[in-house]
């Protein structure tokens, strides 16, 4: 019989309330169509399979997987029907996605869920039940389609004439193994487009960093697509870098950079389609969740490192705080941007990124994971450093930044 979760989201109009200024915070301004908002969800999820993990997470609409978490949840089965999570964080206005990551095994019908946020509160909620099949893979290729939350509040914008993929969008290679990448760009217009250089630049760099390890210049030239016509570009990495020397275990992006699409004679669209690949080591992987509990206080705030969850693919970092501003749900709490950066065993520093947040009723869960490297299994010791809090509370107030670091020595033995 075939397999499903259904998630049933209950949207509740998002309240903003006044905090009292507490030292160290800012006091928030009256309500305006651009100031965070507490939005709050009810999600059911039934049919998940005893000791199976779903993750619901909240990120800004387009944004890449794994790029800038606004919410995370893992959530586990023990084999109950039905698994309800409150959902409660807060936006500002603007475009957000809902997805739904589950095992590999599944086909998610739909991937996630759009939505806007606009006077502290999402906009035109459908308050229709919203479920995720969870399918057995199709054969060929079938896209993961997104869903809306929300009806606009206006005519959207009409779509881009083209359609751009990258595939694989996310594969795993042995070091020394050729790495390939397929860029695809399709005219479905009824009117010819041009790209105005090509080929387009390609760049490849550590996930999360700027440092740049290799590079092809774009070209010079002009490229006319027309109407219903396709162009490919097969893209093949040698894992070195511009020393010819072999790059390190990791995620890293190749991104086909700043492809510009010129149509309509003067209008603009410029698109990076990126492809994620992990570069394993040539042992294994630590594979372990470790409990800490580990607690550091800086500035007067502690923050507490509760566990980290070591994979084949990845490391998952939980970490709580809680703020002198801090106001439990349904309060609206300072937006935060919380960075973290880590280094195993004395190597190179690396960029955890920002962690997505949970609010409960006592402070904010922190989490970092997607992208963040996996540990090699012969390691002894991870050093992870929260380094800044960023506290924003409207677009006319400045950012408070609270500066650490709160650092904290995992060892892995």
């Amino acid at each position: 019989m075939m397999k499903k979760i259904v998630i049933l989201i209950v949207i509740l109009l998002a309240t903003l309330s006044l905090i009292t200024p507490v030292t160290g915070c800012q006091q928030k301004s009256q309500p305006s169509s651009s100031v965070t908002g507490d939005i709050r969800m009810t999600v059911t999820i039934n049919g998940l399979e005893k000791g199976e993990e779903a993750i619901l997470t909240i990120s800004h609409e387009g944004n890449a997987e794994g790029e800038e978490l606004l919410f995370v949840q893992a959530v586990k089965s023990d084999g109950e029907e039905s698994i309800t999570v409150d959902i409660g964080t807060s936006l500002k206005d603007g475009y957000y996605q809902l997805l739904l990551e589950a095992p590999d095994k599944y086909f998610r019908e739909p991937k996630g869920c759009f939505f806007m946020v606009s006077q502290s509160k999402i906009v035109n909620p459908s308050g229709r039940n919203i479920i995720f099949n969870l399918l057995p893979q199709p054969e060929g290729l079938v896209a993961e389609a997104y869903i809306s939350l929300s009806a606009p509040p206006k005519q959207p914008p009409p779509p881009p004439p083209f359609e751009v993929s990258v595939a694989p969008e996310e594969a795993h290679y042995l070091p020394g193994e050729p790495v390939g990448v397929n860029f695809s760009l399709n005219n479905v217009s009824s009117n010819p487009i041009k790209l105005a250089l090509y080929p387009p630049e390609i760049q490849v760099k550590p996930t999360r960093q700027e440092r740049l390890v290799f590079s092809v210049a774009a070209g010079t030239q002009s490229l006319e697509i027309k109407p219903n016509d396709s162009i490919t570009l097969d893209f093949t990495w040698d894992q070195k870098n511009a020393e010819e020397k072999q790059v390190s275990p990791g995620w890293y992006n190749i991104t086909f950079k700043d492809i510009t699409v010129i149509y309509e004679t003067d209008r603009r669209i410029v698109a990076n389609p990126t492809a994620r690949i992990l570069i394993q080591y040539p042992k294994r992987t630590m594979e372990k969740t470790i409990e800490l509990n580990q607690s550091q206080t800086e500035n007067e705030i502690t923050v507490i490192l509760e566990r980290i969850e070591l994979t084949a693919t990845g490391m998952t970092v939980y970490g709580f705080g809680t703020l002198p501003c801090y106001a439990p749900p349904p309060a609206a709490s300072p937006f935060m941007h919380v960075f973290a950066e880590y280094s195993v065993d004395g190597n190179a520093v690396k960029q955890a990124g920002s962690a997505g947040m949970q609010e409960l009723e006592n402070g904010t869960r922190f989490i970092w994971s997607r992208y963040v490297d996996p540990v090699p299994s012969d390691a002894k010791e991870l050093v992870f450093s929260i380094s800044t809090i960023t506290l924003s509370f409207a677009p006319d107030k400045p950012d408070e930044l609270v500066v650490g670091p709160w650092v904290f020595q995992v060892p892995l033995e």
